[in-house]
């Protein structure tokens, strides 16, 4: 239950700080969560694990739609590999460095030490609106 307390935290705080829903909770991090995965929000997670969740889908996909569409018949097969594999790489630094980046951008709070309380509980301590 304490993940489940402190992601509810990490998606109020990122909401709160004006950062869309689609960002902080992407459709492959909710896939990967009903298959038993506890991944964190994008922008609280480890940088190795933002390059590999975001690289290694996109890069397979990307190599096997280019092999599909375009190098089965042009190109080798080890040549193609080490396209994809560059565009893997790439791709996921691209994407683990834009979620590192706006973490320090937004100043958010560390993992470790998000809340871990209910979500009744997070309304007591949001500031009143007057």
């Amino acid at each position: 239950m304490l993940f489940e307390h402190r992601l509810f935290a990490a998606h109020r705080e990122l909401a709160s700080k004006g950062v869309k829903e689609v960002n902080y909770n992407p459709p492959l991090f909710r896939l990967l969560r009903r298959l038993g995965l506890r991944l964190r929000p994008p922008h609280h997670e480890r940088f190795l694990v933002n390059l590999l969740a975001f690289g290694l889908p996109t890069g397979a996909i990307w190599g096997l739609l280019m092999w599909c569409f375009g190098w089965q018949h042009e190109v080798s097969l080890g040549y193609a590999l080490r396209q994809a594999s560059f565009f893997t790489l790439c791709f996921g630094l691209l994407m683990a460095t834009l979620f590192w980046g706006r973490r320090r951008q937004l100043k958010l709070i560390p993992w470790e030490t998000l809340p871990c309380s209910t979500p009744r509980t997070q309304q007591r301590w949001q500031p009143r609106q007057s």
